[in-house]
């Protein structure tokens, strides 16, 4: 096969191919997996989805994970989000019968990192524990 008036190899092409195809496809390898949680914003609380009896969870996490924090909000009448101030991750306000969501990396530090619904910060707070 010629390019540009010179001969190339087909080992050649098919090595230069099979570079540019990893190349492409790398970083959607090694990236880590997302993880998501399902919360549930009412009586101005978020409740996990799975358990809707315990207020303001405590969310536990690796360090450096991928995390997807979904909000259904069940408040009629409020409006409510989510945000983790430590890492600038914040979801749009969303009102009753809504569904928002944020995707932020945990930080690669353990230790404890504070969640909140902004319009609701003194009621509606918990905390993401790093490991």
């Amino acid at each position: 096969m010629s390019i540009l008036g010179r001969k190339i190899s087909t080992k050649v092409i098919t090595v230069v191919a099979g570079a540019m195809l990893l190349a492409t496809l790398l970083p959607a390898l090694s990236n880590t997996p997302t993880r998501e949680v399902t919360l549930v914003a009412k009586g101005m609380a978020f409740y996990l989805e799975s358990d809707l009896s315990t207020p303001n969870p405590t969310l536990e996490v690796k360090a450096g994970e991928r995390l997807r924090v979904v909000l259904r909000n069940q408040d009629r009448g409020l409006t409510h989000d989510f945000a983790v101030p430590a890492v600038a991750a914040a979801m749009n306000a969303i009102d009753w019968n809504e569904s928002g969501e944020v995707v932020f990396e945990v930080p690669e530090t353990p230790g404890t990192y504070e969640y909140v619904c902004r319009p609701h910060f003194l009621m509606m707070r918990g905390i993401i524990r790093v490991y």
